[in-house]
């Protein structure tokens, strides 16, 4: 089960960074060209020089990157732009965001070291698929900079809520580490006493723990400490490669959120529309909303409002077709059908997952986006807001979408629990941890 243990987190120093917002980021696996740019300028000392740095004229292969990302570290630990907190400490990590609707909610979690467990020998539930490049990339920067930069976002289960409202009693005092991600504030508190250290690491010692983002981050520490035991290597301290630094967040938390991430059709040959409608109607009902341009906004709204209201009780996506002037709700008809049709070997709850039911029962079958097209985003690209998916398609960059509602929560930790893992892209956890605001730096010694 869960093991996890204070550290002695290394940050940002005040007295050089003025505004940690200007220096942090999003995870690596959100930034795109645009953001990658827009860190750049933003500051000399962002992260993301190291995490992901820009191939510079010159390299002569990949390897360049990580050795200019462990050549900007030992830089900024030597220039004291980075200082490592002399106490080790778990620290409280409070996410005050807003959604899309204008309402403000705060995630609670805190970050420390974990015991890293294979998985199906411990406590460590994974609920998605990982690709081979992302690990690759991701290790190749864990054995040049000996560091864990980005947060693993671990969830675990605690009804009571004893660890948060723990951790509310320090979050009434100043925070040690502050910044504005847009319209989203974050901040950290460290966690010292000996004794509240001792009550959390004891309510977590039986606890289960499901991987919400960092799948990659996740199997990357496994194998790294894999490789270091294999050569010899050890750790002093508590910044051991036997653990990896991870943000816990309670699952029953009124503050956690999941986006959908809707589904962006292109380059499907012979796309034919009309038989496509024939072939969904067999599986499921299909109910039109039609639109001009006038009433256009007002129909969207509709359908987008009972896209959700159908989804708390049915199967259901919405759908639209480009060049068309109708959003269609496809709602299954029958739940039996979902075993007959979908032939892998695995249990009705994962079968029934309503992104499972999308590609193998509609996609995979008269799109013909199997599991390498899925894989390779031949054909598939994924949008967390409907209403620009809308309008992708409406402007013509797509032939076809398909609107999501959200993975529940119990569904992670049904399919987890039942030691299977969703698509790549079932859920879209918000906000996502940011990376900079603490980071850990292994003690390695041969």
């Amino acid at each position: 089960m869960a093991k996890v243990f204070p550290f002695h987190a290394t940050r940002f120093n005040p007295a050089k960074i003025k505004d940690v917002s200007a220096v942090v980021t999003q995870p690596y696996d959100k930034i795109t060209q645009a953001m990658q740019d827009d860190y750049y300028k933003k500051h000399e000392r962002n992260i993301v020089r190291i995490t992901k740095g820009k191939d510079e004229p010159g390299d002569d292969d990949m390897s360049d990157k990580y050795t200019r990302a462990a050549e900007f570290l030992g830089k900024w630990m030597k220039d004291g732009t980075f200082i490592t907190e002399k106490q080790p400490a778990i620290y409280a990590y409070y996410q005050d965001y807003q959604l899309p609707n204008g309402e403000r909610k705060t995630r609670k979690g805190f970050v420390a070291m974990c015991e890293l467990m294979e998985y199906g020998q411990g406590g460590v539930k994974p609920h998605e698929k990982t690709l081979a490049g992302p690990k690759a990339d991701r290790l190749n920067l864990l054995r040049a900079t000996q560091a864990h930069f980005g947060q693993i976002f671990m969830l675990y289960s605690d009804p009571q809520n004893a660890i948060n409202d723990m951790l509310d009693e320090i979050a009434a005092e100043k925070p040690l580490v502050q910044a504005v991600d847009g319209v989203d504030l974050h901040r950290v508190w460290a966690v010292t006493d000996p004794e509240k250290i001792a009550i959390i690491q004891k309510i977590m010692d039986d606890k289960p723990l499901f991987i919400a983002d960092g799948h990659h981050r996740y199997e990357t520490a496994l194998n790294y400490r894999n490789e270091m035991r294999a050569k010899g290597f050890r750790c002093e301290d508590l910044e051991t490669f036997e653990r990896a630094m991870m943000t816990f967040v309670n699952m029953d938390d009124k503050g956690l959120t999941i986006f959908p991430t809707h589904r962006l059709i292109f380059d499907v040959a012979d796309f034919d529309p009309k038989r496509l409608l024939v072939q969904i109607g067999d599986f499921f009902d299909i109910h039109d909303y039609k639109f001009d341009s006038e009433s256009e906004t007002a129909v969207r709204r509709e359908f987008l409002e009972d896209v959700k209201i159908e989804g708390l009780t049915a199967h259901c996506f919405g759908m639209y077709i480009g060049k068309e002037k109708t959003y269609r709700l496809l709602t299954l008809k029958n739940e039996r059908d979902v075993d007959k049709v979908i032939k892998e070997n695995k249990p009705h709850l994962w079968k029934a997952l309503d992104v499972n039911i999308l590609h193998l029962m509609i996609m995979e079958p008269f799109l013909k986006i199997g599991p390498r097209e899925l894989e390779a985003q031949t054909n598939v690209h994924y949008e967390r807001y409907a209403e620009e998916a809308l309008d992708r398609v409406k402007a013509g960059e797509y032939q076809v979408v398909f609107i999501m509602n959200p993975t529940k929560v119990s569904q992670v930790k049904e399919v987890a629990l039942a030691g299977e893992r969703m698509p790549q892209k079932s859920t879209d956890f918000y906000p996502k941890l940011l990376t900079g605001l603490v980071f850990a730096k292994l003690n390695i010694v041969k």
